[in-house]
């Protein structure tokens, strides 16, 4: 479907990977054309995808009712090193897609993604350009996961040197810790209901609604419904949330809509509390959340398979205060 929205069908090949090399300057055009026209022309749009949106809303989505995207995103490619040839084609799509949107009138609305598989890529290739507005995705970049430390710090210190030339930086992926990044730089980020705060480009067999999770306040993250509803058993403090969705209720006790709305009313107290709280405040709440839920842990009257998976979902948070005590060194 991607390919018949690009005008590329040539692009579909079971027997090889496409290189570089297969993207001339036609292919390159056509899928520039494509994608602009593709995003500021919803007149081909079918009926019954709003009515998919409306079922979901419980309230009415009418097709005269929709609006042009304020921003469009032309096609790029990610870069796993700066000799691949990848950053050219992006730089080649750019190119095409500004020439295209002047044409039709819509070239205010462009924004540059950059795209890299690692974070000093990803900064080296940002320092190349001039936009003043730039898109980032770092592949398979993690925020929980403990080893992604030395990654983070690079994140950061690639969007203090973005700020530093007056570039404006959104992530197309990022969970809390892009709240804590905006004081390096990041302007915002891709966070919405449910939505995955990390993503590797070689992934995605499949897609689909996101799994029923419960947001922990304290941990800043989704955990399993039945893993939340233990800990809340025995440590409720560590668990409990006062937002209206929440009323007292234990984690098994909310459908999935509450799941999901109490995780947006969260995310927006997280913004409130935390965007522009002092680093050395930010590294003490961190860990002392940290601690908290270590000490309730090891009293956690649960198989040990569940208390190892209660334990994986804190050991993020004392990474986060290390990367943050870090990033104010530089």
């Amino acid at each position: 479907m991607l390919a018949d929205v690009l005008g590329a069908p040539e692009l579909i090949n079971r027997s090889f990977a496409p290189s570089p090399r297969d993207f001339h300057d036609g292919l390159i055009k056509n899928v520039a054309s494509h994608w602009i026209d593709f995003n500021v022309g919803f007149e081909n749009v079918q009926v019954k995808t709003f009515e998919k949106y409306a079922a979901r809303l419980k309230e009415p989505v009418l097709p005269q009712d929709r609006q042009d995207p304020a921003f469009v995103l032309p096609p790029y490619t990610m870069v796993d090193s700066e000799g691949d040839g990848w950053a050219d084609v992006s730089d080649r799509l750019w190119t095409a897609s500004v020439e295209y949107a002047h044409a039709k009138g819509v070239a205010s609305k462009l924004r540059r993604v950059i795209a890299a598989s690692s974070a000093r890529t990803w900064g080296r290739l940002a320092s190349k350009h001039s936009d003043g507005e730039l898109v980032a995705w770092i592949s398979g970049l993690d925020e929980f996961r403990v080893s992604s430390e030395s990654e983070l710090v690079s994140y950061g210190a690639a969007l203090r040197e973005c700020a530093s030339r007056n570039q404006r930086v959104f992530a197309l992926y990022g969970g809390f810790l892009s709240v804590l990044f905006s004081r390096h730089g990041l302007s915002g980020s891709s966070h919405g209901i449910g939505f995955g705060e990390y993503r590797d480009w070689v992934e995605l067999p499949t897609s689909g609604a996101p799994p029923a999770r419960y947001y922990v306040p304290k941990l800043h993250r989704y955990i399993g419904v039945d893993i939340a509803e233990i800990i809340w058993r025995e440590f409720p403090e560590l668990i409990d949330c006062e937002c209206v969705e929440c009323s007292g209720l234990s984690p098994s006790d909310m459908d999935y809509h509450g799941l999901m709305q109490h995780s947006v009313r969260v995310r927006a107290a997280e913004i409130e509390k935390w965007l522009d709280m002092p680093t050395p405040q930010v590294i003490e709440e961190l860990e002392r959340d940290a601690s908290d839920f270590r000490l309730a842990l090891q009293r956690l009257s649960a198989p040990q398979k569940v208390v190892r998976r209660a334990e994986e979902s804190c050991a993020h948070l004392t990474m986060w205060a290390r990367v943050m005590s870090s990033l104010d060194l530089l």
